[in-house]
């Protein structure tokens, strides 16, 4: 792969509108933004809810919590889920749940039962729902287009999110301050059931493909994981994410607060708060997609984070509305910058048959982070007084960029994650089955003095590839009587992960291991052995 100057991938990015020429992806596109529409409005009626069922930070803090921390949860888990089986039906199944959370709030509210805690429950449960089915959304959105698109997609995807996050909490408000707190629960329900109508009518099942069984769940956890582990790229994009959001989380944690106690603003007042932020959010993905070809990715990130440190300083310290709101705007172009530049990276740096794990490890990392820092900053808010928390979460948020200085950041192009046509037979002397295993494989090179830090740069890139798509305690080993001789070697759990292994093999991949062929020492420089148990004793 090849960086430009400033490290962002060169990939030849289309134009923002290019994935709007896609019928099903702008339906989709739709879907989703009535989905986070009613996550904005269960999120944001439910916290100004709470703040009159319970006059506890912690408790109003804890809404934030309850609806994020099922992605911490089962985030993962929806990510396995939707690359072993089909989106379509996983969508159908957890926005099912989320209605049936909605309709039980909205029951309990229209009939004056709701209680602070049944309230945390059911938020949990819809939180859950959505947790599960997120992986999906993103891997059904962008899987309807070319990798070249998924910038501009993921910046059209965030201003549906921060539209909605705008009109959400302000439909949210409204709804309560003009109706009751019933009203904002039924538009939610009925916010599933269009999604739903639509899932049913419009996106096509997906199509079987014959080939190897899938993994087990904790299988697929597991290969999710150690994908990410082994590339610096995205696990330097999940370190930025954690550190950034679970600073930044205080401002998003504590807003009907800062509404309530500081400004003096009912729920109309505090859905227009949050509605500045979205709009902010949404100036700023208009923009994006250009500034990923002018300015280095990293640069884009330390703005952003420079700009929702000031807003949370500015939330701590003013008691203008208008100061406020207008440092807000700039918040939400802050918070784009930085999580919609990460989510872009994530979603184009990981190979097809990972996509839904590694985007769900990054929600994980990103609601988490929302969720442990809801308690804490709530926790703080309640010890601390509101002012000091933010003045310390502004703190915290210039500290992290400090520590997060050194990251990788770059966005994966298609050519690059695009399977490989693998052309080595393996050629078996006895029958073999999925289960037998471990497996070892052993590759023999011929380095000369002169090739040798070439060599030793392209196999340990390898060994990383290697590693990324399933195999085990990879080493390199020096013969001690021939210095010139080298052994690649690696162990695979089972002879099924071997050759799903070798099914992963990208052309990237395969472009690194090519830069090896000519050390290989022919014929059989590739051997391959399988563990042998011991014989029975009767």
């Amino acid at each position: 792969m090849s960086l430009d100057k400033q490290g962002a991938m060169v990939s030849g990015h289309a134009s923002f509108w290019a994935p709007l020429r896609h019928r099903l992806f702008v339906g989709l596109w739709l879907a989703c933004a009535v989905a986070n529409m009613a996550i904005w409005m269960q999120t944001v009626g439910a916290a100004w809810i709470m703040t009159l069922l319970s006059g506890s930070p912690l408790m109003v803090s804890l809404v934030q919590t309850a609806i994020t921390l099922p992605v911490f949860l089962f985030g993962l888990l929806g990510g396995v889920l939707a690359d072993r089986m089909d989106p379509r039906r996983l969508l159908l199944f957890t926005q099912s749940a989320m209605l049936g959370a909605a309709t039980a709030l909205c029951l309990l509210a229209w009939f004056d039962l709701l209680k602070a805690w049944s309230l945390l429950l059911f938020t949990f449960l819809l939180g859950t729902g959505s947790a599960l089915g997120m992986a999906a959304w993103m891997i059904t959105l962008v899987g309807v287009i070319p990798r070249e698109q998924v910038p501009a997609a993921v910046a059209l995807n965030g201003i549906s999110i921060n539209a909605t996050r705008a009109l959400g909490p302000a439909l949210a408000g409204a709804l309560i301050a003009w109706w009751n707190s019933a009203s904002v629960f039924l538009v939610i329900a009925l916010c599933m059931i269009a999604v739903i109508v639509y899932i049913i009518v419009r996106l096509p099942a997906r199509t079987c493909v014959d080939g190897l069984p899938p993994e087990t769940l904790v299988g697929g956890m597991r290969s999710g994981l150690r994908y990410i582990r082994h590339s610096a790229v995205l696990s330097s994009a999940l370190k930025q994410v954690f550190v950034f959001t679970s600073c930044a989380s205080a401002l998003w944690a504590l807003m009907p607060l800062v509404a309530k106690d500081e400004l003096g603003m009912d729920a109309g007042g505090y859905g227009l708060l949050m509605a500045f932020m979205g709009a902010g959010a949404v100036l700023a993905a208009l923009g994006l997609t250009s500034m990923y070809r002018r300015f280095p990715l990293r640069g884009l990130i330390v703005a952003g984070a420079f700009a929702f440190a000031a807003a949370t300083l500015a939330a701590a310290l003013s008691h203008s509305q208008a100061v406020v709101c207008a440092m807000l705007l700039l918040a939400g172009m802050g918070w784009m910058a930085v999580n919609a530049t990460i989510s872009t990276v994530v979603q184009t740096y990981a190979a097809n048959w990972v996509r839904a794990r590694v985007a769900s490890v990054y929600l994980l990392v990103l609601m988490g982070s929302m969720a442990v820092g809801g308690v804490l900053w709530g926790a703080l808010a309640q010890y601390l007084g509101l002012e000091n928390s933010l003045l310390l979460s502004a703190s915290s948020i210039l500290l992290g960029v400090l520590l997060t200085r050194g990251s990788q950041i770059a966005m994966g192009r298609e050519a690059d994650f695009a399977y490989a046509q693998q052309t080595d037979k393996l050629v078996l002397a006895g029958e073999v089955s999925h289960d037998d295993g471990p497996v070892c494989v052993e590759i023999s090179y011929r380095v000369s003095d002169g090739e040798r830090d070439d060599f030793l740069r392209i196999v340990y890139a390898v060994g990383q590839s290697r590693r990324r798509n399933g195999a085990q305690n990879w080493r390199l080993y020096r013969d001690l009587a021939e210095t010139d001789h080298y052994v690649e070697r690696f162990i695979v759990e089972s002879w099924l992960d071997y050759l799903r292994q070798q099914e992963r093999v990208t052309l990237a991949d395969e472009f690194l291991e090519r830069g090896l062929t000519r050390f290989r020492i022919e014929p059989r420089a590739t051997r391959r052995y399988i563990y042998q148990a011991p014989a029975e004793v009767f």
